[in-house]
């Protein structure tokens, strides 16, 4: 399958289009291909991956599983089970606003 692309802009200063172009020359590949194989590659570095679809659902199926064990283990209702997932949300939220400041 090939993925779709999709246009956007960016802002290069002269030295990083002319050393783009440059190399665009000398291996005969697109600019838009450099700049994708870099992002690619910077994306990498920084371990951001692609989560697939059927990732997402075998991931979501384990935790479901663990939860319903959880509260069978547990012996909750659903009122106990809402409240959990509410205040795992929230810790969440909270976390995400403390490493935004």
């Amino acid at each position: 399958m090939m993925d779709v692309m999709e246009r956007t802009n960016i802002y290069l200063d002269t030295r990083e289009l002319a050393g783009l172009r440059a190399l665009s020359r000398t291996t005969d590949r697109p600019v838009a291909a450099l700049v994708r194989e870099a992002v690619d590659a910077w994306l990498a570095e920084h371990g951001v991956t692609e989560i697939t679809e059927d990732e997402w659902s075998r991931r979501f199926g384990e935790l479901l599983g663990r939860r319903v064990k959880l509260a069978a283990a547990e012996r909750w209702d659903q009122g106990a089970v809402d409240a959990d997932v509410d205040r795992a949300v929230a810790e969440v939220r909270s976390s995400r606003a403390a490493r935004r400041r």
